[in-house]
């Protein structure tokens, strides 16, 4: 998105919503850099799920360069609380949903998006391809993809354009996510918040915002943060708690973070925190 280099709302960097890029892969349809390649690394990072992104681009007088991002787990009750901190700090964000948590939550949706936020694709189900009977098909990921879009399309009144596979998962992603007119998107910096304990904990608190804001020179002009709202995979709850209390109290001081280092928050398209009413 030039000029500007403007990264997309919660959660990962970018340059250009329309041909993004990514850092170890040469493919045009993938926005974005998983700090872990695909595999059990980056599988363990993203145990909760649905997300929303967060976007931000560097002020050129800064240091002439650079947005962040942020991600978050959607279509949660968290989800509300997310959506009212970051429009009483100014920012939008792209909320990545599984079509499970939006078909039980539609309201949630609605008035979310209602806020001016985008809502982005995470699958239906929120399956690895291990949890699957026959694994990350083609067939099976662009069934997952057109069910959860059509039915964001619905809630939102508006096309879905971006795909988050499951904990960054690129098995026949590129080649179902173009089939269904979505760009893929992933993360760079990743606060791992979906590890967080099942009570509000200071403790915990304190390393979602030091992981957030934690970039190295790779990340520093277009960071995209991994943050959740929602538990969208299916561990145990003593094993992958749900509770959100550490996020919500962590995102305020994230936001401070990069507004203070002179970035701009922007969602995946390009567009600032101006709120767009639903139809």
């Amino acid at each position: 998105m030039h000029p500007g280099r403007e990264a997309n709302g919660t959660g990962v960097p970018i340059e250009r919503a329309d041909v993004p890029e990514f850092a170890g892969y040469d493919d045009p349809h993938v926005t974005g850099q998983a700090r872990t390649r695909p595999g059990d690394g980056a599988r363990s990072g993203e145990r909760a799920g649905a997300l929303s992104h967060l976007g931000g681009t560097r002020r050129p007088d800064v240091r002439g360069h650079g947005g962040s991002a942020h991600a978050f787990a959607g279509a949660a009750p968290a989800m509300l609380s997310v959506a009212d901190i970051l429009r009483s700090k100014g920012v939008t964000a792209t909320f990545f949903d599984t079509g499970a948590h939006d078909s039980a939550n539609p309201d949630v949706v609605r008035q979310v998006a209602s806020m001016g936020f985008l809502i982005a694709n995470h699958t239906w189900d929120h399956d690895y391809p291990d949890q699957t009977s026959s694994g990350w098909t083609v067939e099976y990921l662009r069934d997952q993809m057109a069910r959860t879009s059509a039915l964001q399309q619905r809630l939102t009144g508006r096309p879905v354009c971006f795909f988050r596979p499951p904990g960054g998962n690129l098995t026949n992603v590129l080649t179902a996510a173009s089939a269904e007119g979505m760009s893929t998107v992933l993360w760079s910096v990743d606060a791992r918040d979906w590890a967080q304990p099942g009570q509000n904990d200071p403790e915990s608190v304190a390393k979602i915002v030091e992981r957030a804001t934690s970039l190295d020179s790779e990340d520093d002009q277009n960071p995209i943060v991994l943050m959740h709202v929602a538990k969208a995979s299916h561990e145990p709850e003593a094993q992958v708690s749900s509770f959100r209390g550490n996020t919500i109290a962590a995102l305020p001081q994230i936001i401070d973070w990069y507004a203070d280092h002179g970035y701009r928050f922007v969602d995946l398209l390009g567009h600032d925190a101006s709120p767009t009413p639903l139809q």
